[in-house]
């Protein structure tokens, strides 16, 4: 929804205000129909509001040590929770580390760069990490979870960006984002829709940290299962390359040739159980859909579902634990190549490469597009598709696909490719212990849920569903939360129906 509003004049005042500005962007508002609404700085402490994170300078980042440092990019608008990939979160000199005592429940708020993005610290595991000087702790005096639901809600972010001048770089919010307001629900039992708005954002956190921890689980039994079950006979000796080798490879990038590249590709190969191609595993593959207008016409795009439309999981929009982070919808008049149950998408090009989606379900009108490898299984076995999606994101993981990929702008494992990936012929029981992670569609617990029992009521559900079913549930908590959000933004009454 788009909440900005231009006004057609202003007060002498107003431009006084801003610093005598004639930026029309400064002047843009954001009506708030709620009635009762606070700024964010008088829902925090007025003796300690936030504690500014540090900067060391990057004279101090190491490729590994025991402490780090958490950037502006590891808040992200798609994640309640910190974004733990690429250099989010990187190594940093123990003689530079500041202690912060990040704790469980933290809010994190970025000022620079991404301005007004969000995260909460889950957990007490980030206790050898501090923040950089981009990023502020919040301290609220309110419900942490309300607060954060609306500070993740585009609603802060629109207000805070109307504000904040925009350089040729970089939003600097510097304290803007204190003047933004909160919107509260004014009824009879606002007390009680409250509690609802926080414990559908504390599902939402709990189902996302689920999703996560079943993708390092599936990683650590991959791993497992080839470490310990090497062929002993062979043992891993690195060799330089010589010309044959670079001829046989027809590739001259020297990643590929690394003795970490060699030792890895050797363990895949060296598994006691064999390796077998994507051919031999009963895959066929081919590119996603061909989405340019000189193939199928002129499309329209919605972030919205829209009657007739295709549902679209491009490489973009897939995220680093083997789901869609969301779905865009595209409209076109032609009959387009769908996806259907089993299929696994796997990001082909860019900086996307190698993220992957299994699809567990039935998907209607569902559609990639062409920087996408879809894998169709031959056979219709479910626990094979899942099997290889999980592998390739496991390799991604390993830095194995950016190593066999090839070109720049983040590069490409085209088709031609795959021939270098050797995919270990896992015992059918592995396979299934690994297709019950990402697909098990549990019963619903026969407790009945309320509002006072709703976290623990997910808690307790979160822990035999499959990643795939978490994600389809965690999306449907979040629309839920949404409603709620929308009815109190627009002053309206909120009705406490079924959770």
């Amino acid at each position: 929804m788009d909440y900005i509003q231009v006004p057609e004049e202003v007060s002498i005042s107003e431009i006084r205000k801003r610093d005598s500005s004639w930026s029309p962007g400064m002047y843009q508002r954001i009506p708030i129909s709620a009635p009762r609404q606070r700024k964010v700085r008088e829902l925090l402490s007025q003796d300690n509001p936030y504690d500014r994170g540090s900067e060391p300078g990057s004279i101090w980042y190491m490729k590994s040590s025991n402490r780090y440092l958490i950037r502006t990019k590891a808040l992200q608008s798609d994640s309640v929770l910190l974004y733990p990939k690429g250099d989010a979160i990187i190594p940093l000199n123990p003689r530079a580390f500041e202690d912060p005592q990040l704790r469980d429940g933290d809010i994190l708020l970025s000022k620079d760069s991404n301005a007004g993005e969000t995260a909460i610290v889950d957990g007490d595991q980030w206790k050898n990490y501090m923040f950089s000087g981009g990023i502020l702790r919040l301290n609220p005096i309110c419900d942490r979870y309300y607060l954060f639901s609306f500070l993740k809600h585009p609603l802060f972010k629109a207000q805070l960006l109307a504000m904040a001048p925009r350089g040729a770089t970089i939003t600097h919010a510097k304290t803007l984002w204190l003047d933004c307001f909160i919107p509260f629900p004014n009824q009879d039992d606002s007390e009680r829709v409250e509690k609802v708005v926080s414990a559908l954002m504390q599902a939402v956190i709990d189902k996302e940290l689920e999703i996560r921890r079943k993708n390092r689980v599936i990683d650590q039994i991959i791993e497992s299962e080839i470490l310990s079950h090497q062929n002993v006979a062979s043992e891993f000796s690195y060799v330089l390359p010589d010309v044959r080798e670079i001829r046989a490879l027809g590739r001259v990038d020297a990643a590929l040739y690394s003795e970490y590249a060699k030792r890895e590709l050797f363990r895949l190969s060296n598994y006691v159980h064999g390796t077998a191609t994507y051919k031999e595993l009963g895959f066929a593959i081919g590119r996603g859909q061909n989405l340019q207008v000189s193939c199928i016409g002129v499309s329209i795009y919605s972030d919205f579902p829209r009657p007739g439309f295709y549902r679209l999981a491009a490489p973009t929009d897939l995220s680093e634990f083997r789901t869609v982070r969301q779905f865009r919808y595209l409209g076109n008049k032609r009959t387009l190549s769908l996806l259907k149950k089993g299929d696994v998408v796997f990001g082909a090009e860019g900086f996307c490469k190698g993220r992957v989606v299994i699809l567990a379900d039935e998907v209607q009108r569902t559609i990639s597009n062409i920087h996408g490898i879809t894998f169709h299984s031959e056979t219709s076995e479910i626990t094979k598709g899942i099997f290889l999606g999980c592998f390739l994101g496991y390799l991604r993981a390993k830095g194995l696909v950016d190593i066999i990929g090839a070109g720049g702008s983040g590069g490409s494992l085209a088709i031609g490719y795959f021939h270098l990936v050797p995919i270990p012929k896992f015992p059918e029981s592995t396979q299934k212990e690994l297709a019950k992670l990402y697909h098990n569609p549990a019963a619903v617990p026969e407790e009945a849920v309320d509002i006072e029992n709703l976290v623990d009521w997910h808690r307790h559900w979160n822990l035999e569903l499959g990643i795939w079913e978490l994600d389809r549930e965690m999306k449907v908590l979040q629309n839920k939360l949404q409603q709620v959000q929308e009815r109190i933004i627009q002053g309206k009454s909120v009705e406490i129906e079924q959770l």
